[in-house]
């Protein structure tokens, strides 16, 4: 498993360094992510990519101002090895992927295979796999929620749940979805726009996080949170 922030607006210090002290050893089950990190940052048009194999307590650098979006994700391997090409943010097409959860790859590549997708990637993760399914079927919200029934259908009972940031890179906006077969509090996200504008694996500091509710798909932008059901 691992963990997720989707940010919008100025970096905040404390926010991020209370994400590298949770990757180091996470609120709800006390687990450590240390396979790997990476930080996406975009603004209309543009963004830049930071990706390590060490821990990110190890290895974290600050992030750089001015831009929209910010998407850090530290990784506890699951499907595919420790590497940069495993290593989430992953960029496909005009979008970027973060992705917290496990996926049977090769159920799902044989279904979306059976729709005629090309299933073969860069990487070996099953999350990149999604992403190129959700670029190829369209890029939209009517696509994300396809192929997110479809990996639901795919998931692993160890890890029963996936939560995925989705980044725009065009626009610097981006969905994230939820969808959860235990309420176990390490699963669940957390989100808040009450001036800070972000997703969370879990609550990063003592502000009005709330819960995102089960087999939720929200659009983010700055300063607006947009909550739909894709699945019940």
């Amino acid at each position: 498993m691992c963990r997720i922030l989707l940010f919008f607006g100025d970096p905040r210090p404390g926010l991020f360094r209370s994400f590298v002290e949770i990757s180091r050893r996470d609120r709800t089950l006390g687990l450590s992510h240390g396979s790997g990190w990476g930080v996406l940052y975009a603004r209309e048009g543009e963004y830049g990519l930071y990706k390590s194999v060490k821990p990110i307590w190890e290895s974290y650098i600050d992030p750089p101002s001015g831009y929209k979006l910010y998407l850090l994700h530290s990784r506890l391997a699951s499907v595919g090895g420790i590497s940069p090409g495993n290593t989430h943010p992953i960029v496909y097409g005009d979008f970027a992927i973060a992705h917290n959860g496990t996926f049977r790859k090769e159920e799902l590549a044989r279904e979306l295979k059976g729709m005629g997708l090309d299933v073969r990637t860069g990487g070996a993760t099953d999350s990149e796999l999604f992403l190129k399914a959700f670029v190829d079927m369209g890029g939209d919200a009517e696509a994300l929620e396809e192929v997110a029934k479809i990996a639901a259908r795919h998931m692993d009972p160890e890890e029963p749940m996936m939560n995925i940031a989705i980044a725009d890179l065009r626009t610097a906006d981006a969905y994230f979805l939820t969808y959860r077969l235990v309420e176990e509090p390490h699963y669940v996200p957390v989100a808040r726009a009450d001036g800070v504008t972000a997703v969370a694996s879990e609550p990063l500091d003592d502000g009005p996080w709330s819960l995102l509710p089960n087999g939720a798909l929200a659009k983010i932008s700055s300063g607006s949170i947009r909550v739909t059901k894709f699945i019940t």
